[in-house]
């Protein structure tokens, strides 16, 4: 990284020396925005801890406090943006009031006087990039992926430390490279700093051909050594994620949206292929790819959408723990734990994101599919705005696995889905629905309310828990999962 980081550096300041000094400084300002969000959640079966749906014995209703403000300094185009987030749970729930515990940054308890709970989320760097022949914009620092790969959450989305820039080369045609640093092996294993070089590459082209549809190709190359983020690769299939020694993956595809009157439609395609190692030179291939179109039609205050996802994955009677057997699933950059989000409350991110089912290596907002045997989704959605401030809405999803589950197979968070017996068992995963409203009735004040019930199908099913605690309860099928969440969001 030091010598990738060295050139960039020399660059830029090659090409700022090379432009001329401003006659007089422009004026700075500071501003502030951002969202604060309170949310209360009830809870069944939602199985986090023991990833065991067959139980229905865990219920909960806790409420927190999450405050995302933006502080953003800037001098004429340049600027500076420093994000925050605070992420605390009413009343104390670990040893001490500022243990994390889930996604939270810790908890609030009697006269709320606690350690710093601050995460920095974004810290960066923003300017034109003078000495180029075409609009420039560079970023640098802690920062967004934003629209970096796609338009929609798909492969790379939430935060990076690294570099993007964003070249403008007609009003048609953009062009925008990433460059995201993922772990650093700084002097190396002698001294005990034990993380690999870990890195990944980022190039798209956006494209507008004629108003109303825009196109995006895009290539990424991601490297990893050793044990690495599990956004990059989760454990699957009784592979942990820490096994793989080194890896090379390329992702290559195209993005798409396309407006025209009350319709749109947005589709992407990518494919995905490399190398890895497994230890002692034992290699395995990847090769996946994966299906997603999503698209809408807007009669008056009624708006329709449809979604329609595949991507495959390996059968049951293939073990991805062995050398010579492919890795047939797909594996985003970092989605953070944003696929499908806005369209399901317990398949995807909802209102509450702490409410999303989990699958032992992973969840389906991080992890695209259900463990190694890929995903086949089917969704809809409507929403109906009564008036400009209250709209009722409802959505429902569909999922099945592309490869029937070895339902004798046991799940946990460190391994996945580790296989029984080696034989596929069911496909058809769960469908999910969903009623609410959203009443924005003082300024800067939006009112969510959902309920969200979930089916889950017999492919769910497993013989062990987290922990490796046998199941030896009769009747091993899933059962539903219900959340009730309401979040009263500002934004200023």
């Amino acid at each position: 990284m030091r010598n990738v980081l060295a050139v960039v550096l020399a660059v830029l300041a090659v090409l700022a020396l090379g432009s001329p000094a401003l006659a007089q400084a422009p004026t700075s300002k500071v501003t502030i925005v951002g969202l604060v969000d309170n949310v209360s959640s009830y809870t069944r079966n939602l199985s986090l801890t023991d990833l065991n749906y067959s139980r229905k014995q865990d219920t909960e209703w806790y409420a927190r406090t999450r405050v995302r403000p933006d502080i953003i300094g800037e001098v004429g185009t340049s600027k500076f943006v420093l994000g925050l987030e605070i992420d605390a749970i009413w009343g104390q729930l670990g040893a001490t009031d500022n243990t994390p515990v889930r996604a939270s940054t810790g908890s609030w308890d009697l006269n709320t006087d606690v350690v710093p709970q601050i995460e920095i989320k974004w810290a960066y760097t923003e300017f034109d990039m003078p000495g180029i022949p075409v609009p420039t914009r560079v970023r640098l620092g802690a920062q967004p992926f934003g629209a970096a790969a796609n338009y929609k959450v798909i492969y790379a989305n939430g935060d990076f430390a690294g570099v993007n820039i964003n070249s403008a080369l007609t009003p048609q045609v953009r062009l925008l490279a990433t460059w995201a640093q993922l772990e650093e092996e700084s002097t190396g294993r002698a001294d005990g700093f034990t993380r690999g070089e870990d890195h990944a590459f980022i190039f798209s082209t956006e494209i507008t051909p004629f108003k109303g549809l825009d196109l995006k190709p895009m290539y990424s190359w991601f490297v990893a050594e050793g044990a690495t983020n599990g956004a990059s690769r989760a454990s699957r299939g009784g592979l942990a994620a820490g096994t793989v020694s080194k890896e090379s993956r390329h992702t290559i595809g195209l993005d798409a949206r396309w407006r025209m009157g009350p319709f749109s439609l947005d589709p992407t395609f990518l494919f995905q292929f490399g190398e890895r190692n497994l230890g002692k030179g034992r290699e395995q291939d990847k090769r996946a790819w994966i299906l997603d179109v999503r698209g809408g039609f807007q009669v008056g205050p009624l708006l329709l959408e449809l979604a329609g996802i595949w991507t495959p994955g390996n059968s049951a009677n293939e073990d991805v723990r062995q050398p010579g057997t492919d890795a047939k699933y797909f594996e985003p950059l970092s989605t953070d734990t944003g696929y499908y989000s806005t369209w399901a409350e317990h398949w995807a991110l909802g209102i509450d994101y702490f409410n999303i089912l989990q699958f032992g290596g992973t969840n389906p907002g991080v992890g695209i599919g259900y463990d190694k045997y890929g995903l086949i989704r089917f969704g809809g959605r409507a929403s109906y705005a009564v008036t400009p401030a209250f709209t009722v809405r409802g959505a429902v999803t569909a999922n099945w696995a592309d490869e029937k589950v070895d339902t004798d197979g046991s799940k946990t968070a460190a391994a996945g889905i580790t296989p029984g017996d080696f034989r596929g068992d069911e496909r058809y995963l769960g469908t999910e629905v969903d009623l609410g409203f959203t009443w924005r009735f003082a300024p800067g004040i939006t009112f969510d309310l959902v309920g969200a019930q979930t089916w889950l199908g017999d492919a769910m099913a497993n013989r062990t828990t987290t922990g490796v605690v046998p199941n030896t309860r009769p009747d091993n099928s899933p059962k539903g999962v219900q959340t009730a969440t309401i979040r009263l969001r500002y934004n200023f």
